[in-house]
């Protein structure tokens, strides 16, 4: 079930919460939602410092207006311990948290702000199929909610076409363990995978899209886009199924297929294995109609025989991997290795000491398609990587002629 409404930018953040209240009131029973639950994470999207505003409202950031009218939603159907945050790759969470002001905007809520990045982390297994890794690290408080909402901004992406409710899970793997900007995760093949498993192990019940100013073109400071739509579901893919559609873009897509220029289509895989449905036969949108709504989402990255041979090109690297897996081994045992054209490029105790990829391009100078990657070098039975993947991918035939 995903609650349309209309509201524009230019309302006031009564009229907002008015407008969101309506979208979920599509939903039917939100006690039921949250029957049984003590303690709820809100997700909201705090990725970075991006703190721009178009019409009064964020341009790339959640918007201050829809996470207060979303909390206040929450609490009239949920009142045991709330929590929010993100794990914020530029500095601690609590520094945008205060730039767009939510800590004034949600004080009368007793709503508490937690750092996903900071330790004490769990390891946490994918409770379905496995997809890219079957466990992963995440705060360890953050694993003793036993409830997710997710509350995303309608946004393009350069690597996943759009960024939503399931894409803005991505901001929960700890910087600290996976690096910054999570570089160990967000690689050719790994990444819409990655973000598929994490729809598996949160499954948000409650989904909000700030559609009231929209981003074009990218993730982080791209354009804005006057929407005027607000959100609200009770499964992460149909909801973000929705908004695509709402983008100009087909939710059902794959690689090759605009907007997915970079890799696959993450929302498909997590339908793949359960997570939701695409189909619009499937998801029972109500609320406003959609006529007139939506508009056309750019992303600004084209896919070219020299993007489609960088990902062949760190599959291939991967099953260098798993052929010199027991010499690594020897010389490098629990370490991290930055595989590049055959060769190790360089040796790391953490992926924290992965060089910008700039650096690590100027040290392929020559070679502009060499795809590079970099993996934690354990012996395969306490490998969580499925590294039958990337076999699977080079299966795929390429997406240009060779030569």
């Amino acid at each position: 079930m995903v609650g349309v409404a209309r509201c524009d930018a230019c309302a006031s953040d009564e009229e907002v919460q008015a407008a969101l209240f309506a979208a979920a009131s599509h939903l039917g029973d939100l006690d039921a939602l949250f029957a049984g639950k003590r303690k709820v994470f809100v997700k909201s999207n705090l990725g970075i410092a991006d703190v721009r505003y178009h019409l009064g409202r964020q341009v790339a950031l959640t918007d201050r207006a829809v996470v207060r009218a979303a909390i206040a939603l929450i609490r009239e159907h949920f009142s045991g311990e709330l929590l929010i945050g993100d794990g914020t790759t530029d500095g601690p969470c609590a520094r945008v948290y205060a730039m767009v002001g939510l800590d004034e905007a949600l004080a009368p809520f007793d709503v508490r702000q937690i750092e996903p990045n900071e330790p004490p982390y769990a390891e946490v297994a994918v409770p379905g199929t496995p997809l890219m890794f079957s466990r992963y690290q995440f705060s360890a408080e953050l694993m003793s909610c036993d409830a997710f909402v997710s509350l995303a901004k309608m946004k393009s992406h350069l690597s996943t076409g759009a960024t939503l409710c399931l894409k803005n899970l991505f901001g929960l793997p700890p910087t600290p363990v996976y690096g910054r900007p999570r570089r160990y995760l967000h690689a050719p093949v790994r990444l819409p995978r990655v973000i598929a498993d994490e729809g598996q192990i949160f499954r948000p019940i409650l989904n909000v899209i700030d559609g009231l100013v929209g981003q074009d073109d990218r993730e982080w400071r791209g354009s804005p886009v006057e929407m005027g739509v607000l959100l609200v579901g009770d499964n992460c893919v149909a909801t973000d199924a929705t908004a695509m559609r709402l983008m100009g873009m087909n939710p059902d897509g794959d690689y090759g297929q605009f907007p997915f220029t970079w890799d696959a289509n993450p929302l498909r895989l997590a339908a793949s294995v359960g997570v939701g449905p695409l189909a619009e036969s499937e998801i029972d949108v109500r609320g406003d109609a959609r006529d007139g709504l939506g508009k056309q989402f750019h992303v600004a990255r084209e896919l070219t025989p020299e993007t489609d041979a960088v990902r062949r090109s760190t599959a291939e690297q991967a099953e260098v991997f798993v052929e010199r897996r027991e010499s690594l081994l020897h010389s490098a045992a629990g370490r991290i290795v930055a595989l590049a054209n055959g060769e190790v490029l360089m040796t790391m105790d953490s992926v924290t000491e992965l060089p910008p990829r700039a650096e690590l391009a100027e040290r392929l100078r020559g070679t502009p398609t060499a795809g590079i990657f970099v993996k934690r070098v354990e012996p395969s039975e306490l490998d969580p990587e499925r590294l039958d993947v990337y076999a699977e991918v080079l299966a795929q035939p390429p997406l240009f002629a060779q030569g």
